[in-house]
């Protein structure tokens, strides 16, 4: 083959590699589009109108979307940039059937988004078609199709409930899948959600709340409740991460997430929605505490799973945040400089660059109303949506926009007038027009992010939604959640030692059984009827489901009665005394014209016991007290929530006679340390679901592992999450090599070979507190070298931990050698680690051990939920060789001299010798010296020969040039510095 063949082979096999090269490299490009470059592309192409409308999150009223709805004139005339759908504004009725929710949500959204992409609704129009309906665009004239933000809440079981999704999956609340401690479980969770929600039409979830519950106040309107992970920053910021991606995940990544309350109203001391809460705090204390979740779930960029799309501004004001203790914020959702200045920070600031989203609170919230005007008689609605637009609000919430009680024309009428003003700042006001650009162009590139680039309507309702939406979601069963409510539920008091001799044994068959249960009602919608969050017979129904004649048969249904609070108040308010059989007989009246015979008298119904009198006979030979416990702090929404507190008040005689077992299905801190004393029981339970449910009633017959702890503060019980979240002081920390990839730890029987001059990185295992859980990242781990010949301690360097685990670099020079050393590792009260090992001579040698005098894991009298155990100690990787007797343990090792420490020993002395001698023959020479002379140059030459061996072996710069020669290094230093130091004491005696 000539030369010229060759090259057309070589061109033809280069042209097919760079051809096949190039196919995925268009494809990527092809499936990950230039969002930004799109949505510019888009901003170009939408008018003055059509951008101002993007930046309007508006409410609206009713479970329907028709052409000529007010609804609807907002999206086709005002071209708004998306919708919020709430249970108080009849958007989430089910066409007046809970179950049906879920269809009757798929349909309205489905119409809304076809009325922003199509111009038309399948909804048939309220009236007929007059001149006065302003007519609806055609697809495809004038306006750029653009897909609406379709948000809701969904917060669980927590009360007060934002929303009643009924239909849906019932899910546990924040504070519930905190007491788990475990993020899979949230993201299981967030799954549910995020699949649920998207399937319906939502792409924009109001949640999760990040909220720090640091210190719990049931007395307070601004108590969080169960509206929180919990009260630690680091693990509100893990679940809260955990629970995003799950609901990204479970959502096929077309549904949005805002994290709230941004940047935290955990320690608010009212709601912010009734009045704005000034909090004391300075930035550096904002940063370790409330801002801590936040950083978490923004630290990676846009896009990823564990990463928010958006935060929520929330109306709260900051007494210290800019270093002036007495200067005072203006609503963080309101303020430029404090808002701005946040999202600037570090941890912030990148996120925010790559086009996160800040969603306003309701700007119509009374809180804000009050701002503006304290009192309350005028509403400057345009002001207020200017000055959140303007504080780096992007998308502005315009909930409850108008001056005093709800009224749903004046909001309408508000927010088109904000519209049409906000047009006309646009085309006059430059930086009202650099702000409003800036917000249009994150929306944009959101809405091209949840549909991949595609925002046609084919792809953003999908083909014949309406024909699929017939069972659009299967909720998940009681059992899918059961193994979450058995990890979360908790023993509040006693600890499970004494528990044991408290309840011997569960409820038997000759058992009575009384529960009470605080009933808290939410409606579903104005014409709903109301329904109880936690139904007055759950927990019989459970009891009997599972022990009664249809399962174990322990239980006799005759022998469970249920109550609810507002009967034990009755009971309470008749007094201490017996209350009376109502005598008086019911009898039918007789008609003037009724015949005489009664006979012929119409049967009357059987008449009901009062609730005062039924009380009072199922108490009298009750063995069993169950009270199922709401959040006892809310006595607004609730007014019987307080009927446990009285009832162990008012009777402790009733108390005393029977097992009181209290289950906290809210938070679980609504109850003082005077009132537990007095319960049998007191479990946390977090949440109502039939699932926790379930658990709880287990736990009340002895079959629950309880391996839930608190994730709040509990002070009835002297619980404080600080102290529990600390190292844990029953535990040896462990210890390990990492050598490249590997983890290893070497035994004293084959031990590692090092040498000097090399790096050891040390990490410890997983610490854990004292709930037995892993540390928060950011815990100090001291690291500590002994030298176990000269009994010196010398401390290496504290490090935080990332994952419970803490890492240190540590190099091995000249100054160890030669020795015998050992580190260890300590972290708080945690004093207990395994040991590193090390032994040079010629070289060094590394082995791990485990201390022999390692304490026994024993249960310690805390005040924690339940006894968790410690982690036992991992067995070393080579145990030692097992005999056929036990031995006893291996005592510590003496101090054991090498042959390098015998050559040391020896340098020094030599050292000595020689300067001494030298000295004397010096002196000699000189018989004009005096004796303190001739002894003072002796000592100087001693302490310049003592001085250049420290200097050399403390490893100090320079020193290790002495390093290559060996054992006479000591010797020949110890000399050099001698004389040094004798020159240096003739030095004064000549200059006299």
């Amino acid at each position: 083959m000539n030369k010229l063949g060759v090259a057309r082979i070589a061109g033809a096999v280069l042209l097919f590699l760079v051809t096949i090269l190039s196919v995925p490299a268009t494809a990527r490009s092809q499936e990950a589009p230039d969002l930004q470059a799109q949505a510019d592309a888009l901003f170009q192409s939408l008018s003055v109108p059509e951008r101002i409308g993007q930046l309007f999150l508006v409410t609206f009223e009713g479970d329907r979307a028709p052409v000529d709805s007010a609804i609807a004139d907002l999206i086709l005339n005002y071209h708004i940039g998306g919708v919020s759908l709430l249970s108080e504004n009849d958007n989430l009725t089910g066409f007046g059937d809970a179950a049906d929710v879920p269809q009757q949500v798929g349909e309205l959204t489905a119409n809304l988004q076809r009325l922003s992409l199509l111009g038309f609704s399948n909804d048939p129009p309220e009236e007929p078609v007059t001149d006065e309906i302003p007519p609806s665009p055609q697809p495809g004239t004038q306006t750029v199709p653009i897909p609406l933000l379709i948000a809701t809440q969904n917060d669980g079981d927590s009360l007060p409930i934002a929303n009643a999704l009924g239909g849906y999956t019932p899910i546990p609340n924040h504070m519930a899948l905190g007491a788990t401690w475990d993020p899979d479980y949230a993201r299981r969770v967030g799954e549910v959600v995020g699949r649920e929600l998207e399937a319906t039409g939502i792409n924009l979830l109001l949640g999760p709340t990040l909220d720090i519950l640091e210190n719990p106040s049931p007395l307070s309107l601004g108590d969080l409740g169960t509206h929180s992970f919990g009260g630690d920053p680091y693990w509100v910021g893990l679940m809260g991460r955990s629970y995003i991606e799950g609901v990204h995940n479970g959502g096929n990544n077309r549904l949005a997430v805002v994290a709230r309350s941004f940047p935290g109203k955990g320690s608010s001391d009212r709601p912010v929605d009734e009045e704005v809460p000034t909090v004391r705090r300075s930035l550096d204390q904002l940063k370790q505490i409330e801002l801590a979740p936040f950083f978490a779930v923004t630290r990676d960029s846009l896009g990823a799973p564990g990463t928010t799309d958006a935060l929520l501004a929330t109306h709260i004001r900051f007494q210290g945040l800019q270093g002036n203790i007495r200067a005072t914020t203006a609503p963080i959702s309101l303020d430029p400089q404090a808002l701005n200045s946040l999202l600037g920070l570090p941890e912030l600031a990148a996120w925010r660059q790559d086009g996160g989203i800040v969603v306003s609170d309701a700007l119509g919230a009374r809180s804000v109303q009050l701002f503006y005007d304290a009192t309350e008689r005028d509403f400057p609605h345009r002001q207020v949506a200017k000055d959140a637009l303007l504080a780096g609000n992007d998308l502005l919430y315009v909930a409850d926009f108008a001056r005093g009680t709800t009224n749903g024309a004046a909001e309408l009428a508000n927010v088109k007038d904000t519209i049409l003003w906000f047009r006309e700042r646009y085309e006059t006001d430059p930086t009202f027009r650099l702000r409003a650009d800036e917000a249009v162009l994150r929306i944009l590139k959101l809405k091209l992010r949840l549909y991949d680039g595609d925002l046609s309507a084919q792809n953003v309702i999908g083909p014949e939604t309406s024909e699929t939406l017939s069972s659009p979601i299967q909720p998940t069963n009681r059992e899918a959640f059961f193994d979450i409510a058995e990890s979360a539920i908790t023993l509040l008091a006693p600890d499970s030692d004494e528990l044991t001799s408290r309840l011997i044994s569960p409820p038997s068959t000759n058992d009575k059984i009384v529960i009470f249960t605080d009933v808290h009602s939410v409606e579903r919608c104005s014409l709903c009827d109301p329904a109880p969050m936690l139904s007055p017979t759950a927990v019989e129904e459970r009891i009997l489901a599972l022990y009664g004649p249809l399962g174990s048969g322990q239980v006799r249904p005759d022998n469970v009665s249920s109550f609810t609070f507002a009967d034990l108040n009755e009971f309470l308010n008749a007094g201490a005394g017996p209350i009376p059989l109502p005598t008086a007989p019911i009898t039918p009246t007789l008609d003037a014209d009724a015949p005489a015979d009664p006979a012929a008298l119409t049967p009357q119904p059987t008449a009901t016991l009062p609730a005062d009198y039924r009380v009072q006979e199922a108490l009298r030979d009750a063995d069993w007290l169950i009270f199922g416990l709401l959040n006892a702090g809310n006595r607004a929404g609730a007014p019987d929530s307080d009927a446990l507190s009285r009832f162990l008040s008012l009777r402790p005689d009733l108390a005393s006679n029977s097992a009181v077992v209290v289950m906290a299905f809210d938070g679980p801190y609504f109850l003082d340390s005077t009132e537990i004393s007095k319960l049998t029981a007191y479990y946390g339970v977090y949440s109502k679901t039939g699932a926790f449910v379930d658990a709880a009633v287990r736990a009340l017959f002895l079959e629950s592992p309880l391996r839930g702890t608190s994730p709040v503060s509990v002070p009835g019980i002297q619980y404080d999450l600080f102290a529990q979240t600390q190292p844990s002081p029953n535990q040896v920390i462990e210890l390990f090599l990492v050598i490249g990839d590997e983890v290893d730890a070497p035994s004293r029987q084959e031990p590692l070979a090092s040498a000097i001059g090399d790096t050891l990185r040390l990490q410890t295992g997983v610490v854990v507190d004292k709930n037995g859980h892993q540390v928060p990242d950011g815990t100090l781990v001291r690291f500590v070298l002994r030298n176990r010949v000269q009994g010196t301690v010398t401390i290496l360097g504290d490090r935080p931990t990332t994952d419970g685990i803490a890492q240190l670099d540590y190099v091995l020079d000249a100054s160890m050698g030669p020795g015998q050393f050992r580190i260890t590792a300590e972290s708080g009260e945690a004093l207990l680690s395994q040991e590193v090992d090390i032994v040079i001579e010629e070289d060094a040698r590394l082995s791990i051990i485990i201390p022999t005098a390692a304490p026994t894991a024993t249960a310690t009298a805390t005040f924690t939920p339940t006894v968790t155990p410690e982690p036992s100690v991992t067995p070393q990787p080579e145990p030692p060789p097992v005999t056929p007797a036990a031995p006893p343990p291996a005592p510590e090792p003496g101090w054991l001299i090498g042959l390098s420490d015998l050559r040391s020993l020896l340098g020094v002395v030599t050292g000595l010798m020689t300067i001494s001698i030298l000295a004397l023959v010096v002196n000699h020479r000189s018989s004009s010296r005096s004796l303190t002379q001739k002894v003072g140059q002796l000592l100087w030459g001693i302490t310049g020969g003592l001085l250049a061996y420290n200097y050399y072996t403390l490893g100090m710069p320079g020193s290790t040039i002495f390093a290559a020669l060996g054992g006479p290094a000591g010797l020949i230093l110890m000399v050099l510095g001698g004389a040094a130091g004798m020159a240096l004491y003739r030095s004064p005696r000549t200059q006299t």
